[in-house]
């Protein structure tokens, strides 16, 4: 992300693409952004303790290029990226025509809000750098809740907000959270194991300095037993 203070579009317009890449500048800012942040997905890749056959669901997979480094941690992976950029989906086709051929991988546009799948459906699930576009962050957690699997592991990771409030391009359209903010949300959801790991990496900041970087990956993981049953 921090690459993106050196772009010279107006602020409004980067924080709009941002959260919705669209046309060749779209495509532009995903590169960059896989870029900057691989460390981050990297991060949280290690983080969901994929096991062989996990059905895996991403919000926000931008192009897509980061997934060799997904289906590189097992075997008999089936991977669904949902993008609320009809572009970026088309981008991460274009660059996963392998993957889906094989019938790995299956990339979709959705409205951000609700998920198409039933509910217990997924092993895992995965986002990087989405919380701060979510409309309604409680509502959207239900839904993650929803569609993971009883005792299933969803990892959200961003940007912690302090560092994002130094960030130029960063507006009022983004909703920023640190620590205790998204520990206090996840507490009004059914989410019970919660467990949330500060980490810094070394970027460089538009003044040309290398900086450390703070972002968060949380780790949820839903109830391996079913309310009822407990």
């Amino acid at each position: 992300m921090e690459t993106l203070e050196k772009g010279k579009r107006p602020k409004k317009r980067l924080s709009q693409q941002l959260q919705c890449p669209t046309g060749e500048e779209g495509r532009e800012l995903a590169q960059s952004m896989f870029e900057s942040n691989k460390g981050m997905i990297l991060d949280s890749l290690f983080s969901l303790k994929i096991k062989e056959k996990n059905r895996i669901l991403e919000l926000g997979p931008g192009n897509g290029a980061h997934l060799p480094l997904l289906f590189g941690r097992a075997s008999g992976l089936k991977y669904f990226g949902l993008d609320v950029s009809k572009d970026m989906e088309d981008e991460a086709k274009k660059n996963n025509e392998s993957f889906i051929t094989d019938n790995r991988a299956l990339f979709a546009h959705y409205d951000g809000e609700s998920i198409p799948y039933v509910h217990n459906f997924f092993d895992r699930i995965l986002t990087v750098n989405t919380i701060y576009f979510w409309e309604r962050p409680k509502a959207f957690l239900n839904e993650l809740h929803r569609v993971l699997k009883w005792d299933g592991i969803c990892v959200i990771t961003f940007v912690e907000g302090n560092f994002m409030k130094k960030l130029p391009f960063v507006d009022d359209s983004f909703e920023l959270f640190d620590i205790s903010r998204f520990a206090k949300l996840v507490l009004e959801t059914p989410f019970k194991n919660v467990d949330v790991q500060t980490r810094y990496e070394r970027v460089r900041s538009k003044a040309g300095e290398i900086v450390d970087r703070e972002f968060l990956v949380a780790t949820l993981q839903k109830s391996p037993i079913e309310p009822e049953q407990a």
